[in-house]
């Protein structure tokens, strides 16, 4: 009888053992996440996070982190910005002042402050998902300014996405010229004189969805045809003064044109391009920025060099900017009247869900700031395009 327990004994330590070298086979992929990461603030406070991430994907590119990794801090992943966002294919221009980080990144220029989750976007303010860290790994000694990286990456134009644990991060790629330190780059445009002649002007037809009878989506005690037009009129307030331009809108008041009469003035404007002002709707829970457009009509609607992939690619990434929501990039949306029957580059910009509180909440009080940002979007693209 002893001799038996004796045997039952050893296999039980047996399936214990078993059980042990599994445990201790499979703990090296968690160790990473579980593993704390203690930063030292400049003013002198540690604190510990979990969360921990040793990389991240730019560009595709695997970035190695292991001496200052990601962390989680308020529910949001907190990463260094030299090693992610600047010293990477991005090259994120970085200027550091005192407990002032400056970021530029294309057109956008994004300003965040030590301990802090305010930002400010072309000059438009906004929450972050957490506060700003700027302090020192302790395990490696390595002193870093660490953001909230979603936060920042939305509101420069730059992709993010987190899959299967992984994060990753994308965008246009920049030379090193554009990474130099120094003074705050930021987008300003000059009124300009009023001696360009009408045939150089650059023609350009804005449309506010809905509008009148229809009211479009409505939520949140906001109707979409409101928040369009106060974004149209906003626009109009920037491109007023800009002698370069020669816009024409589809409506300044609350109206409804057809969606034949928009498409129709235009064409008969001979515009060089159409931008469409919208506001998405679905679920309570649907957020984010897309930008519509036709990718089979791009070759088609071709004019002076400039696509609807360029316009609309250029509308979403000065859009993500100044909401500060989640890119959802662009969309292909072939049947939609405006885009179909408009003989030019063409896009239509859905700024957010009314259907979501906190961004029905945001875009009602960030109208001008939005309107601003358009007027902006196009001046820099016409830039590119060597028209302006």
């Amino acid at each position: 009888m002893r001799k038996e327990s004796l045997m039952k004994a050893k296999r039980v330590i047996g399936v214990l053992a078993a059980l042990l070298l599994c445990i201790c086979m499979i703990m090296p992929v968690s160790t990473d996440a579980a593993a704390q990461v203690r930063v030292r603030t400049v003013k002198g406070v540690t604190s510990s996070y979990t969360g921990r991430k040793s990389y991240c994907y730019v560009n595709g590119q695997k970035r190695k982190l292991t001496k200052y990794p990601i962390f989680k801090k308020s529910g949001a992943y907190m990463g260094p910005v030299g090693a992610i966002l600047k010293n990477s294919k991005l090259k994120v221009k970085a200027t550091a002042k005192g407990d002032k980080l400056t970021l530029t990144y294309g057109p956008n220029t994004v300003i965040v402050r030590a301990d802090s989750r305010t930002a400010v976007t072309n000059g438009q303010k906004s929450t972050m998902g957490a506060s700003v860290v700027h302090g020192t790994y302790t395990a490696t000694g390595k002193r870093r300014w660490i953001v909230p990286l979603n936060s920042v990456c939305t509101r420069l134009g730059i992709n993010y996405k987190l899959s299967n644990g992984k994060i990753y991060i994308s965008g246009r790629t920049q030379s090193s010229s554009n990474n130099t330190t120094g003074s705050t780059t930021t987008t300003t445009t000059t009124t300009k004189p009023s001696t360009t002649s009408s045939k150089d002007k650059i023609k350009i037809v804005i449309d506010a969805g809905h509008g009148g009878s229809d009211s479009g989506a409505t939520g949140n005690g906001m109707a979409e045809k409101n928040l369009t037009l106060a974004i149209v009129l906003a626009a109009k307030r920037s491109f007023d003064k800009d002698s370069r331009f020669q816009v024409s809108y589809t409506r300044t008041s609350d109206t409804y044109p057809s969606l034949s009469q928009r498409a129709k003035l235009a064409n008969n404007k001979n515009a060089d391009m159409f931008l469409c002002v919208h506001i998405n709707s679905a679920s309570a829970s649907a957020h984010g920025t897309e930008t519509l457009w036709s990718k089979s009509r791009n070759s088609a609607t071709q004019k002076k060099g400039l696509t609807s992939k360029t316009l609309a690619t250029a509308m979403q990434s000065a859009a993500v900017a100044a909401t500060g929501f989640t890119n959802r990039g662009l969309v292909d949306r072939p049947n939609l009247y405006v885009l179909k029957h408009t003989e030019m580059p063409a896009c239509l910009i859905e700024y957010g869900f009314i259907s979501n509180k906190k961004e029905s909440a945001r875009m009602k009080a960030n109208t001008s700031a939005y309107g601003k940002a358009l007027y902006k979007a196009v001046v820099n693209l016409m830039k590119k395009q060597g028209k302006y």
